[in-house]
Order: structure tokens, then C-alpha cells, then sequence
């Protein structure tokens, strides 16, 4: 049997499977034998995860830079690369440590 977390993780996914292929509730259900009751049942409580991860703050971070890394902070590295998931953006520099990019993203995957 699945867990919530895993039930809530396959749900956003048919869900947003059934967004991008434009297909109402009712053509979804029937398709993949599905109940109407419990494909709204899914879809309310992916949506209270989704608010519920909106509703999480964060603070500002501020770096201390020295007079050499002022002129540069705001620029990004060709070799650099960023992750989007959400509404996060995460810059992950060329000499990142594959070990905090996992656990960031095991983080990442619990919003």
C-alpha cells in the first residue's frame, strides 16, 4: 500500500498530466478508470499540499561580500546553473558539492 506522500506525489502528477493534455474530469475519469468522487477527493487535497507550501516563509539572506564580490553578485556564471521548481530559484554554482545538491533536492521534493 502507498504512502500519502506517494498517493499525493502520483496525484499531482495525473493531474497535471490531465491539464497539459486538455482533457476535462469527466473524459480523465473514464479513461483511466477513475470515479469523479475520487479524482476531486485527490485533486482538493493536492491542492491544500500546494497552499499549505505557499504559506511556508522564508527570510532574507544576507551575504557579507568583500569589495571584489560586490561588483559580481548579482552576475551568474555561464558554468553556473539554476533550478526552477515552483516558485524557487536556486543558482547552484560550477564547484557545488554534489552531496548538498542532493539533500537540497530531497528538500526540494518534500515542498
Amino acid at each position: 500500500m502507498k504512502s500519502t506522500v506517494e498517493n499525493l506525489r502520483l496525484w499531482e502528477q495525473r493531474i497535471r498530466e490531465r491539464l497539459q493534455n486538455g482533457m476535462t474530469i469527466g473524459e480523465w475519469c473514464k479513461k483511466n478508470g477513475v470515479s469523479k468522487p475520487q479524482y476531486n477527493y485527490w485533486n482538493r487535497r493536492v491542492r491544500e499540499k500546494q497552499n499549505t507550501c505557499k504559506e511556508t516563509g522564508f527570510a532574507d539572506i544576507t551575504p557579507i561580500l568583500s569589495p571584489d564580490d560586490k561588483a559580481s553578485r548579482n552576475l551568474v556564471l555561464t558554468s553556473d546553473f539554476q533550478i526552477f521548481f515552483k516558485s524557487i530559484r536556486v543558482t547552484v554554482p560550477s564547484n557545488f558539492n554534489p552531496a548538498a545538491l542532493a539533500g537540497l533536492m530531497k528538500v526540494l521534493q518534500d515542498l
